[in-house]
């Protein structure tokens, strides 16, 4: 019985000192998250791409998307420009209206294929899937994401020759041929 209550102390001491996430709790200078409705009904009117940021309360990388990248001012410029962007609890109940069916966050996470938190998905304006980023990013990675599907590049070009470009200035076949060139010799020291 000691046994059982000493361990069961020393599995709960890390524990003890960490803070408790919350990720439901959306940060004062985040975007302007619009409701299920509200952003399908925007990306049709303005032709923009509903962006689904598929989060879960427990989760502490979706509290740290939250925190460093949807209040990176240029990642918020963009997104705000381009996207309609909606919070989807994976866990949730509530019952939400996408596109032609009454489905709940939960339901509808499962049907999006978000296996794990923070997940974005990208959706077009007939409720189509476009594709889906998982997993906590840089700002400025998210950024080049949002630029790579609202520019389409997704269509023709990987995303790592994608942000190659994008960070060295070259053009998309540019980018291709720096990637795909042969490793240059050094030459031997005498």
């Amino acid at each position: 019985m000691i046994r059982s209550i000493l361990l069961a102390l020393a599995l709960a001491l890390p524990l003890a000192g960490q803070a408790q996430v919350d990720a439901s709790i959306v940060p004062e200078d985040a975007p302007d998250w619009l409701s299920m409705e509200e952003a399908i009904a925007t990306a049709q009117a303005d032709d923009k791409i509903v962006l689904v940021y598929g989060y879960a309360s427990w989760c502490g990388f979706c509290a740290r998307f939250d925190a460093d990248v949807f209040t990176d001012d240029a990642v918020q410029e963009y997104l705000t420009g381009n996207f309609a962007p909606v919070r989807l609890d994976i866990e949730g109940a509530d019952s939400l209206q996408f596109f032609d069916a009454r489905v709940t966050g939960r339901d509808l996470g499962g049907a999006m294929g978000i296996s794990g938190t923070p997940t974005n998905v990208f959706v077009d304006t007939d409720g189509a899937l476009i594709t889906k980023l998982p997993g906590y990013t840089d700002p400025e990675t998210f950024l080049f994401a949002l630029q790579y599907v609202r520019e389409e590049a997704y269509e023709t070009t990987p995303f790592d020759q994608f942000i190659v470009a994008r960070r060295t200035g070259l053009s998309l076949e540019q980018a291709v041929e720096t990637l795909m060139a042969p490793p240059r010799e050094e030459p031997e020291a005498q």
